[in-house]
């Protein structure tokens, strides 16, 4: 019955503030009026992955061009009553679930098994959790999604935590961002851009578990006909591909591919993660291309695309990655903090013997939230 009353209590302020609770996002997906972190639609998704009632928050923000457009998410919140100055909020990133509008957190049965647990504990912890679509990823949301993508990623994290402070009463003005896999990427994304893309908040760190970084250092690297390239790259190598191609207009990525490979990445850039198996067939990364990604103009573009960003991070960062991690090797964060080092920025390493899969179950969620108990406190 608290539960209840909670969710009542927080429907009735959404009323009063928006006049009533809008159904439904804009019928196009195209640039749309209005600034980012402007709350368009809030709708109840009843049981959502074991938790109940769930909300789903269409807002505004910008995409990889900076055009204002259309994204979704889902929000959580703790059960009982308000602590003062309201519940601190943590924008979560989820991780790679495809680049179609039906991968996202309302639609992708296998993201949503992965995630509930994770808003769970949040929840658990005392904590409302907003957790983003990205661009892309939901209905009426302009795609393919730029899989990622440095700054659509952070402006998506950052924008649906003002969105639901708008529409949501008790909700805190403070924040930090979490996430695993591409969703650490987006998270690190998040912590640069925070203080200056929304100052009226107050970011207080950024926790990210087995983040994706220093692909654009490997990507470069592959040409057609180079041996001994892992299978399972050809998923990710194609979804960033995709991504590019939709998004990312100073390069010309189709003229790098094969004519099977131009196949691949526009299949693969209307689907969600567990069709890319089918898709590919068990193709090779090299079976993608018909020359080398390793010119300066391609190496310089997924630079600017995917880079995460090391210097002026805006609150203490844990990093948390699986000693036996074989999707995002360990020695490429190992990269990353010596970049952070170089750059004078200060981080916290927690490694687990655990693989990229099982590193939130082993571990790694508990990391996580020590993390936010000392930085973001729930009490």
């Amino acid at each position: 019955m608290r539960r209840s009353r909670t969710i009542l209590f927080v429907l009735l302020g959404v009323v009063a503030m928006m006049g009533s609770v809008i159904v439904g996002a804009p019928t196009s997906a195209q640039s749309v009026a209005g600034q980012p972190g402007r709350a368009i639609a809030l709708t109840q998704l009843g049981e959502w992955g074991g938790l109940d009632r769930v909300l789903r928050l269409s807002y505004l923000t910008k995409d990889a061009r900076g055009a204002v457009v259309p994204a979704s998410g889902i929000v959580a919140l703790p059960d009982g009553a308000r602590p003062r100055g309201g519940w601190p909020i943590i924008s979560w990133a989820h991780g790679t679930s495809g680049l179609g509008e039906s991968c996202g957190l309302a639609d992708s049965g296998d993201l949503i098994r992965s995630t509930a647990p994770v808003v769970g504990a949040l929840t658990g912890a005392g904590y409302a959790v907003v957790a983003t679509d990205y661009v892309g990823l939901g209905p009426n949301s302009l795609g393919p999604h730029a899989y990622l993508h440095t700054r659509s990623e952070a402006t998506a994290v950052i924008d649906i935590v003002r969105a639901a402070r708008t529409v949501i009463i008790g909700l805190s003005e403070t924040w930090a961002a979490a996430g695993s896999s591409q969703g650490g990427h987006a998270a690190l994304a998040a912590g640069h851009y925070a203080h200056d893309y929304a100052p009226e908040l107050d970011f207080r760190g950024t926790a990210a578990l087995a983040p994706a970084s220093n692909f654009e250092d490997v990507i470069p690297l592959m040409r057609p006909g180079i041996p001994a390239l892992p299978r399972a790259m050809s998923g990710p190598l194609a979804a960033v591909l995709a991504g590019m191609s939709a998004n990312q207009h100073d390069v010309d990525v189709s003229t790098y591919l094969s004519d099977f490979g131009r196949r691949v990445v526009a299949e693969v850039g209307r689907s969600c993660g567990p069709q890319w198996e089918s898709i590919l067939d068990g193709t090779r990364p090299d079976a993608l291309l018909s020359k080398s990604l390793g010119d300066d103009t391609f190496r310089d573009a997924l630079r600017r695309y995917m880079e995460v960003p090391v210097r002026e991070q805006g609150g203490p960062i844990l990093i948390v990655h699986g000693l036996r991690d074989f999707t995002v090797p360990i020695p490429m964060t190992y990269a990353l903090l010596r970049a952070f080092r170089k750059a004078g920025t200060d981080y916290e390493l927690k490694t687990i013997n655990s693989d990229h899969t099982d590193l939130r179950a082993d571990g790694g969620m508990d990391d996580v939230l020590d993390f936010l108990d000392r930085v973001i406190p729930a009490d």
